[in-house]
């Protein structure tokens, strides 16, 4: 079996004068990656030239991205000072936009939240999706008492695929609609559009448990299932944005209908709406008609219909595991969405268990299998990323040069 490579844990910047903003991006991610960098460590991370990054942290300082610390003494030459984000440098407005309601975050520079605020909708067209998203803006930005120039820009998470034939469970009127167009105009600021796994994906990769990961696949169970695919350092589309529907893989022959038309879809076992589905229909209406999901918050593992979910949806997705193993080799893969932490972790305890009984990977692994360090708030506070990923992480796509540290 051939040796596999030792992921690197460094961005390297490039010199060409037109990439300006690419080297900026590398310094910014790399003091994000290591907190109290000096000059000549972020030299040494980059691979940028010591007048460049003189330059560069001079500008990024200047701009309240960085705070510089006091000198400490080195043991050869002049005392450094060390470099830190500046969380009160900036922030961004994350949205989870559903067919009923809005959730909204306020995050600084850290992704520390500074500010919520949720508001029912009722299955708003698109240009009323504007309107709306466009007020509770300024709303969280006055009710924070931050500085609206400070604000780097909006993310809004819907449900996936975005793009394709419009976000599922809205209402109808979306399709080809350019929402982070139409929205920047409206808001003055920039805009983008993920849909939820993909946004928590790229929170988890800035603030949670994937900082140090370069490829990994976050699965977000929600009200369907999805997946972010976070590999060679950026979210995976596909040729079309709906890479990661995994909700829709067939996973048991004849099985459960699905809305999509087919039977048997991974979805139609792991997810909040087949967690209804095992309890009673008084019950089930009253969790399918709560967006505030206070009354699945006050369910434990240990309910017997809690319990019967857990059971069913836990093998299925231990398959799906594996097969996302098999085909993408990821370093781990990440479960969260929206189900309370007692029963996310749950799920998780009876996966491993029956991943230990599977035996390793192909690779002669075990998928390190880990829990978000999300809330229900994730995938808002994962389109509040958005911006933020932006403006601190290299052009991965175009510019990303990897130093093979093997």
């Amino acid at each position: 079996m051939a040796k596999m490579k030792k992921q690197s844990t460094s961005v390297t910047g490039t010199n060409l004068l037109h990439a300006k903003n690419h080297n900026r991006r590398a310094i910014l991610d790399a003091v994000r990656r290591h907190d109290g960098l000096s000059r000549a460590d972020i030299t040494r991370l980059t691979n940028l030239s010591a007048q460049t990054i003189s330059n560069l942290v001079g500008e990024l300082e200047e701009a309240g991205l960085l705070l510089a610390g006091e000198p400490v003494r080195q043991k050869r030459g002049q005392p450094a000072r060390p470099y830190r984000l500046n969380p009160d440098g900036g922030y961004a407005i994350g949205f989870q936009l559903t067919g009923t309601q809005i959730d909204a975050v306020l995050v600084d520079l850290m992704g520390e939240e500074r500010c919520q605020l949720s508001r029912p909708v009722n299955h708003p067209d698109p240009m009323q999706a504007v309107d709306l998203l466009v007020a509770a803006s300024h709303d969280i930005i006055a009710k924070s008492q931050l500085d609206p120039a400070r604000n780097i820009g909006i993310g809004v998470a819907m449900p996936g695929p975005v793009g394709i034939a419009g976000p599922t469970g809205i209402a109808p009127g979306w399709e080809g609609f350019d929402l982070a167009g139409i929205m920047s105009e409206k808001a003055g600021c920039p805009v983008f559009v993920e849909n939820d796994a993909d946004a928590a994906a790229v929170s988890e990769k800035l603030y949670g448990t994937a900082r140090e990961l370069d490829n990994f696949v976050y699965i977000f169970i929600g009200h369907g299932l999805g997946a972010g695919l976070f590999l060679d350092g950026r979210i995976i589309h596909g040729a079309k944005g709906g890479a990661g529907e995994i909700g829709h893989i067939p996973i048991e022959a004849n099985g459960r209908p699905c809305d999509c038309g087919r039977k048997g879809c991974l979805e139609r076992y792991v997810s909040l709406l087949a967690l209804y589905e095992e309890f009673d229909a008084a019950h089930r209406d009253d969790l399918i008609n709560d967006q505030s999901l206070t009354h699945i918050a006050a369910l434990s593992p240990d309910d017997g219909p809690v319990r019967n979910w857990i059971n069913q949806a836990a093998p299925h997705l231990n398959t799906t595991l594996q097969i996302i193993s098999s085909m993408l080799n990821p370093q781990a893969v990440i479960l969260g969405g929206l189900l309370p932490d007692p029963i996310l972790r749950a799920l998780w305890k009876e996966v491993i268990r029956l991943q230990n009984t599977s035996g390793p990977t192909p690779t002669g692994d075990t998928l390190p299998i880990l829990i978000s360090d999300g809330n229900t708030y994730s995938a808002a506070r994962g389109a509040a990323a958005l911006p933020i990923y932006q403006e601190m992480i290299p052009d991965f796509q175009n510019m990303l040069k990897v130093r093979d540290n093997a």
